[in-house]
């Protein structure tokens, strides 16, 4: 756009001064000069405002200021006259004025504040992207420890099955030979045997336990450390957020349309007028742009640093049908074993031992063998008692996680 309405001014008034013919033309030529170096510095000025990711205020002062300058030296350091001395300082003013004016911080502003949003974004990000693997990593442990815990209550449980299995077989066999007390020693083994596995297995089953409970500690602090996020998300958007950079963009529209107000003469108003339209026009791009990376902000990012916490992220950080369906299958498999062990294997009667009939051996031989096996028997369903107390079944994880998922439900 042309700013020529002070230029049409200033000849209409030179016309008034009555200057003769060489002085009026010689003024006339270096105002001609004057309003064409204007006119480059007012495009000049406008360049400075486009979108751009870095503050302008600096340079805005610097331009405006040598402007100023230039009007001085170009319409009266070399003419003595007072009323190019006048028009000289109004133009002066006119400069000044835009130096001082509240356009390019407020455009400056909405810089920072999309500069910090971008800034922030990128540390939200990361952070994101932290969070997630290492509950990742917390995720695949447990899944494996889940396998681990699963193949030592199922190895347990073998050997309690087999010790039943092979002792029966071992006492049958010894019971329809000739008989004799000495022979029972191996069936005394075998439970012993598996006495001391199962034992084992509970001590390693308690190992993976502790584990489990730091595991379940160590998310507990990616959970802490998620929420500290969102609040940081929120005290964030809190300083810098859309609302603010539509307070920057009014108060900057606000002070391009006052310009035309501050001016001295109608002309300057005129023109003052017009380019506090293109200001605004410049203005708009550079909010455009700062409104564009907010809404893109709050579209990427709703449900995860702000707002409710979506069912998605809620179920990418508490997953736990691994757990579940393991605990079932083991739930199933214990009864079966425990029912075996407690009803029916392990039970000593005058008559029968380990489900081997003891008929047609001596009412001494009998009692020898009930003696010999039924503490032993009595301790293989006590080792198993320990082991299946003190394993319960792997829900005890779920119920753990429970509490974790308070954290997250928090924010839902």
């Amino acid at each position: 756009m042309s700013y020529d309405k002070r230029k049409r001014e200033v000849l209409e008034e030179l016309d008034k001064q009555g200057y003769d013919e060489a002085v009026r033309n010689d003024f006339v030529k270096g105002l001609e000069s004057y309003f064409a170096l204007r006119e480059g510095r007012l495009a000049n000025l406008l360049e400075i405002l486009e979108p751009s990711d870095d503050n302008r205020h600096a340079q805005w002062l610097e331009k405006t200021k040598d402007a100023a300058a230039m009007a001085h030296d170009a319409i009266s350091k070399d003419r003595k006259s007072m009323w190019l001395a006048k028009i000289s300082n109004e133009e002066h003013t006119f400069f000044f004025t835009l130096m001082t004016s509240h356009v390019v911080p407020q455009r400056d502003q909405m810089v920072k504040m999309t500069k910090a949003l971008q800034k922030a974004e990128k540390e939200f990000e990361e952070k994101w992207k932290k969070i997630r693997e290492a509950d990742a990593q917390i995720e695949e442990r447990m899944k494996k420890i889940a396998l681990e815990y699963e193949e030592i209550l199922n190895d347990a449980a073998k050997h309690a099955a087999g010790a039943e299995m092979e002792s029966k077989e071992a006492l049958r066999a010894k019971v329809l030979i000739a008989f004799n007390a000495v022979n029972l020693g191996i069936v005394e083994t075998i439970i012993k045997t598996a006495i001391r596995a199962i034992d084992l297995k509970r001590n390693l089953a308690a190992e993976r336990r502790m584990e489990i409970f730091a595991l379940l500690s160590r998310e507990e602090g990616v959970f802490a450390t998620f929420k500290e996020a969102r609040q940081m998300v929120k005290e964030f958007l809190d300083e810098t957020s859309y609302p603010r950079v539509k307070d920057a963009y009014d108060r900057a529209q606000e002070a391009a349309g006052a310009l035309e107000g501050q001016m001295l003469t109608p002309g300057q108003k005129d023109d003052a007028k017009d380019f506090g339209g293109d200001l605004k026009n410049e203005l708009a791009n550079v909010f455009r742009g700062a409104e564009d990376a907010y809404k893109e902000f709050a579209r990427k990012h709703e449900y995860l640093f702000f707002g409710p916490l979506g069912s998605a992220y809620y179920q990418e950080l508490m997953e736990d049908d691994f757990w579940k369906e393991r605990s079932s299958k083991w739930k199933s498999s214990k009864r079966d074993i425990d029912d075996l062990l407690r009803e029916r294997t392990l039970e000593c009667r005058d008559d029968q031992v380990l489900e081997v009939s003891l008929d047609g051996i001596t009412s001494e031989d009998r009692k020898v063998i009930r003696e010999r096996l039924e503490e032993h028997c009595r301790d293989l369903l006590a080792a198993w008692n320990r082991f299946k107390e003190d394993t319960k079944d792997p829900e005890w994880a779920l119920e753990s996680r429970e509490q974790l998922k308070s954290i997250l439900d928090a924010m839902r």
